[in-house]
């Protein structure tokens, strides 16, 4: 049941808002296909008419899953120490990209290599995923090299107005960089769930195809998490340090 109070936040919250206050939340997120990460900025309500989804039922799902009995799961990552955060982001996320990359790819060799006839958007989805490959690889180390070492600095050392300005390392901008390059994902991740009609292999389908959509289906959910991490969490609290530092 929503209350007052609740219809009340969900008139104002945005996506990421719904996302960070309720990690049980992801599950139903994901389950509508709604954009926490890249487009988590927009508001909920709105995101939710534009999926032509009733915003007041995906809510109570929200709050019935929220409610939930037993424990949860769900790591809340926004209490976590961002230092932590950043290798927990390499460790896990990063490496995940660049084991899982070349062995989808292969799947998707083989599966186009036999399908091509009865399935021709499968060429589509491999160029879509080959897209997305290159952007992540090109994209991983631009924070592991230049934006985590720095980030890592200002939470640990902190870093002054005068250091920011002769060293260049006003963050906002590479910030920016990255955050755009995640809506490129975004975007090339959303052409494979539409051509995939959301990772539903056909009738006909082998194993092997079968196995390349779960695959791709993980990579997708993986990558939601990922960026979710760094837009809506990370970031903002890099952001905050370091405007915390330069007003001191």
């Amino acid at each position: 049941m929503i209350t007052v109070a609740n219809q009340l936040d969900l008139e104002n919250m945005t996506v990421a808002d719904v996302a960070l206050r309720f990690p049980r939340a992801l599950v139903i997120l994901n389950r509508y296909n709604l954009d926490y990460c890249c487009g988590g900025r927009k508001p909920f309500v709105q995101t939710c008419e534009k999926a032509e989804l009733d915003a007041a039922f995906v809510w109570q799902e929200i709050q019935r899953e929220s409610a939930g009995l037993g424990v949860d799961n769900h790591m809340n990552f926004g209490t976590w120490d961002p230092s932590v955060l950043i290798d927990f982001i390499v460790q896990h996320h990063h490496g995940y990209v660049r084991d899982s990359i070349p062995r989808i790819q292969e799947m998707l060799d083989k599966v186009c290599e036999v399908h091509r006839e009865d399935s021709p958007f499968l060429l589509e989805v491999h160029d879509d995923f080959d897209r997305l490959a290159e952007e992540l690889l090109g994209h991983l180390p631009k924070e592991e090299e230049i934006l985590f070492p720095a980030a890592r600095k200002l939470f640990k050392n902190g870093i002054t107005e005068n250091m920011l300005r002769g060293a260049s390392l006003h963050l906002e901008a590479p910030i920016a960089v990255m955050e755009h390059e995640h809506e490129n994902a975004g975007r090339l991740i959303k052409s494979i769930r539409t051509l995939t009609a959301n990772y539903s292999p056909p009738e006909y389908a082998c194993p092997t195809f079968k196995l390349t959509y779960t695959m791709l289906q993980e990579f997708d959910k993986d990558l939601m998490q990922h960026i979710h991490l760094e837009n809506n969490i990370l970031f903002p609290n890099i952001i905050k340090a370091q405007e915390q530092r330069i007003h001191q």
